[in-house]
């Protein structure tokens, strides 16, 4: 039994984290080998109808989505996406979003290399550029987040990305039903290395708390930990891996949950055969990209907006435009994606995407803070 007031998270965290000597991982569920674990989780059965029709992703009747006994309302997803998808946003992640106007954790002083992926990425970078490259940590996308005062800004804002925004709604209604009306407003992209690791916390700075959180792992694999709303209680630790998504609705929405650790590449015996480009099936996507799309990208070179060099190609995307079919030809390239895979054996991708309005409601509907309640009230007490 634990004590009142005692922090049970924050010492499994530790724990967990703990490199010398080598924690003990025993205790991690394992989605891959979920008979061991059966006392733990859940199967669910994925019942939306249009999931299995968006672009890219695997159909319903293929998912393997688990909830957590000890932790109702948290959902892990085991890779609901197909090779090309999980590409497409591999991509977007490190050569798209990290560009203004969106904002990154390397604009706190004036950017050194305003194209962060297409300066650190190139065979021929210096090393400067590479460095750069790996000081990303995070980018906000929408409504931005102010990591000094831990709120949202109603003034800093812009377009939130469509293609994100309909692959989200799209796993959220089929994993909650089509009656969740999941609206994405914000997100933040976490990259993270070896050495990464992520505090105990809970995400509470949305106006909409019912609202899911989505979270989507891409490259190396992680301990993940969630618990419950209090730090009293005992966390389950699971393992998420490549294309992974995690899903905390209803109690677990509000669930303290932490990343204590980043693994290497091989710490599974059995590697996924996604990884090598022989396994990639160039058909993956044909039936599913809008036809007008592709008619338009017919009619001229698919990289001709590229650089010389394929490993540092430039173009713009948009799931509404041809350049969503251009994108998706283009990971089919060996070259084009090879610095992408090499960033993918060294680094862990994570996007977490949030609701922030209540249905219904708009910016304007609320009052928005000028620093975190939260923070104010334990500022105050003490």
């Amino acid at each position: 039994m634990a004590d009142a007031g005692e922090d049970i998270f924050m010492k499994h965290f530790k724990a967990l984290k703990r490199k010398c000597p080598p924690a003990d991982l025993t205790s991690v569920l394992d989605l891959d080998n979920p008979g061991s674990f059966t006392n733990k989780i859940s199967r669910i059965t994925p019942k939306g109808v249009s999931a299995d029709s968006m672009f890219g992703l695997l159909p319903v009747s293929e998912w393997r989505a688990y909830e957590l006994l000890d932790v109702p309302g948290a959902i892990i997803i085991r890779n609901p996406f197909t090779e090309m998808l999980r590409r497409y946003f591999v991509c977007r992640c490190l050569s798209d979003y990290p560009r203004q106007p969106n904002i990154s954790n390397l604009d706190t002083s004036p950017r050194i290399y305003p194209e962060i992926w297409q300066a650190g990425c190139h065979p021929n970078s210096d090393l400067r550029a590479r460095k750069y490259l790996h000081k990303l940590r995070w980018v906000t996308l929408g409504y931005h987040y102010d990591w000094t005062k831990k709120v949202y800004s109603q003034e800093s804002c812009n377009d939130f990305p469509q293609d994100l925004s309909t692959t989200t709604q799209h796993i959220v209604q089929a994993v909650l039903g089509e009656s969740c009306d999941f609206k994405a407003e914000a997100a933040i992209v976490n990259f993270y290395h070896l050495d990464s690791s992520l505090s105990g916390h809970t995400d509470h700075s949305e106006f909409d708390l019912a609202a899911p959180l989505i979270s989507v792992s891409f490259g190396l694999p992680c301990v993940f930990m969630i618990g419950g709303q209090t730090k009293t209680k005992v966390p389950q630790a699971l393992y998420l891996r490549d294309g992974d998504v995690v899903i905390m609705s209803g109690k677990a929405r509000m669930s303290y949950h932490a990343v204590p650790k980043v693994l290497p590449k091989n710490v599974f015996s059995a590697a996924k055969k996604s990884d090598t480009p022989s396994s990639v099936d160039k058909n993956t996507m044909t039936s599913t990209v809008n036809p007008k799309c592709d008619d338009e990208c017919s009619k001229r070179s698919h990289c001709e907006e590229f650089t010389e060099h394929s490993s540092a190609k430039k173009v713009k995307h948009d799931a509404d435009t041809s350049c969503f079919t251009q994108l998706i030809n283009c990971v089919h390239d060996t070259e084009f994606w090879k610095p992408y895979e090499t960033y993918l054996h060294e680094s862990r991708i994570n996007l977490n995407v949030r609701q922030l309005f209540e249905p219904g409601k708009q910016a304007k509907d609320y009052c928005w803070p000028t620093t975190d309640p939260a923070f104010n009230f334990l500022t105050n007490s003490t």
